[in-house]
């Protein structure tokens, strides 16, 4: 298959596979909407194998991702803090503010009644959705 036959969903988690693996990738890496293309499930999986490939690498990498689609959330291993994840907000004023977000007691008590963080995310537990 060429590389115009692929769909662009495949063509997305090849470059991202490629820039996690090779030797000689930057130290830092940002993509916008990494999971463009893919079906949720499949971007899902993708995050868990990026966190998988960036945490166990010889040298240290860093890659930035951004992201609408709450499934990747899901993929995340928050309880390593080499993994983390942020919001971004916007104030009615036009003020961006980042927060982290932390696994704390209150996020693992939710998680174990059943609420995964992507649906915690979508319900505004976690920040970074706008009022509507």
């Amino acid at each position: 298959m060429s590389a115009y036959e692929a769909s662009e969903g495949a063509l997305y988690a090849l470059f991202l596979a490629v820039i996690a693996g090779h030797k000689d990738s930057p130290p830092l890496c940002a993509v916008d909407s990494e999971d463009h293309g893919l079906n949720p499930r499949l971007a899902r999986a993708l995050m868990e194998y990026l966190c998988r490939w960036y945490t166990t690498m010889e040298e240290p990498r860093q890659i930035l991702l951004t992201t609408h689609n709450p499934l990747i959330l899901d993929g995340l291993p928050l309880q390593d803090d080499r993994v983390r994840l942020f919001t971004v907000s916007r104030t009615d004023a036009g003020r961006t503010s980042i927060r982290r977000v932390v696994v704390d007691e209150g996020l693992l008590e939710k998680a174990e009644r059943g609420l995964s963080l992507s649906r915690l995310w979508v319900m505004g537990h976690l920040g970074g959705i706008p009022d509507v």
